[in-house]
């Protein structure tokens, strides 16, 4: 492959990416308690082994009842009913009940206690009741073999709460080992940086990739195995890329993409890998590499190859790696300003709610005006991004426009 010159769509590479990614998490997952299961990736459909509610249940602390007892009741015309106790009652009889207690036998509704006064043996009821007023239903919630949780969403703690009181202890979530690789000698990792009178005299530039991308992934729900930085040698980045690619399932590296003669990092994957993409035409993130290794076993590992640049990486990660396993949420708002963009190249433009005159509510976007792939600020500033299809010149003030959520 000719590398950097033959330069490929968006919709191309991500479908290359996603594809690839399809078939080596196929058999990558563990079994692990619901109760640690937060912001882990569900490896499967789970579907409801059962009806929730599993049987009718109070949904007030009140008195079971039979409705059509009470028709007529109001508070000038109260009826008496017989409390009793068990759990079955005929006409003109009642039980007590808290929440979440069963509805006795012959009973079909629950009056609020709010509503009744209790007097020895007797309640006095002062609310005309319907049939299955106050009760929660078998199977009102969720109904049996009623899909809970799909293959590949997020775990959160209404799921959470959801599986537990459906009896579910466990679930496969993915489990793909992670390897983050960051070259480059003009580099330092934060722990050995003196101070930053360090940084002016030797001109270096804290690595802030790593805990950047190491931060994104466990984001998705996965968590990377972090190497040290690496210098610009062709040896030494050969080395600990065979390591890592020996460790893990998929490997990111940053810096060292473009075709300079210190491009160490492309030359060596290239070298040691099949290299399925290298340049995609958007902006910024342009010099994004994707490759397999093949291992003497047969096993094939992922490298995603980042820019050096914080957004450019930042951005490459976004579309194609988080957006398989945690799609962006998105919504539909007005441009405060024209934006023009190249036909040909897909651009993602980080924006910023704005107030319109429209009660002073942010109900607008409008472009950062700082930009750059190296301006960490104007992604730390963004609130949201959008994306500018190859075939679109650009959008006019006013016009909705698609936005994804940061």
């Amino acid at each position: 492959m000719e590398l950097l010159k033959n330069l490929i769509s968006y919709h191309d590479a991500k479908n290359i990416v996603f594809n690839n990614l399809d078939k080596l998490i196929n058999s990558k997952y563990k079994t692990i308690s619901v109760l640690n299961s937060l912001n882990k990736i569900s490896f499967e459909d789970i579907k409801a082994p059962t009806d929730l509610p599993m049987f009718n249940k109070s949904a007030m602390d009140g008195y079971a009842i039979i409705a059509e007892d009470t028709f007529g009741a109001s508070e000038n015309n109260p009826i008496i009913l017989n409390l009793v106790e068990g759990d079955e009652i005929s006409s003109e009889e009642c039980i007590k009940v808290c929440t979440g207690m069963p509805i006795p036998k012959g009973a079909n509704a629950v009056v609020m206690k709010e509503y009744c006064n209790e007097e020895d043996n007797f309640l006095e009821v002062r609310w005309s009741s319907y049939p299955n007023e106050n009760i929660s239903r078998i199977g009102e919630d969720i109904k049996k073999g009623e899909t809970i949780l799909k293959k590949g969403e997020t775990i959160n703690p209404y799921h959470i709460a959801l599986l537990l009181s459906l009896g579910i202890k466990d679930i496969k979530v993915m489990d793909l080992k992670i390897g983050l690789i960051s070259t480059g000698d003009e580099l330092i990792d934060i722990e050995d940086l003196k101070d930053i009178q360090q940084l002016k005299n030797q001109h270096k530039i804290v690595n802030s990739n790593t805990p950047m991308l190491s931060a994104l992934i466990n984001e998705t729900g996965l968590t990377p195995n972090i190497y040290k930085l690496v210098k610009d040698n062709e040896e030494e980045i050969k080395n600990i890329l065979l390591n890592a690619l020996n460790e893990n399932d998929i490997i990111f590296t940053t810096g060292g993409t473009s075709v300079g003669d210190r491009d160490y990092t492309i030359k060596v994957i290239n070298d040691l890998c099949s290299m399925e993409l290298h340049g995609v035409q958007i902006r910024p993130g342009k010099p994004f590499g994707f490759a397999k290794y093949k291992t003497n076993e047969g096993e094939e590992k992922l490298i995603f190859i980042l820019s050096g640049y914080p957004v450019a990486g930042a951005v490459q990660f976004e579309l194609f790696f988080r957006n398989y396993f945690k799609p962006r949420k998105y919504l539909y708002l007005p441009l405060n300003r024209n934006i023009a963009s190249t036909l040909g190249r897909t651009d993602i433009l980080r924006l910023k709610f704005v107030e319109t005159n429209n009660n002073n509510k942010k109900s607008a976007v409008e472009p950062l005006k700082i930009t750059g792939s190296g301006v960490l600020s104007s992604i730390a500033k963004a609130d949201c991004y959008t994306i500018i299809g190859e075939n679109i010149e650009g959008y006019e003030k006013g016009e909705v426009i698609k936005v994804y959520m940061l």
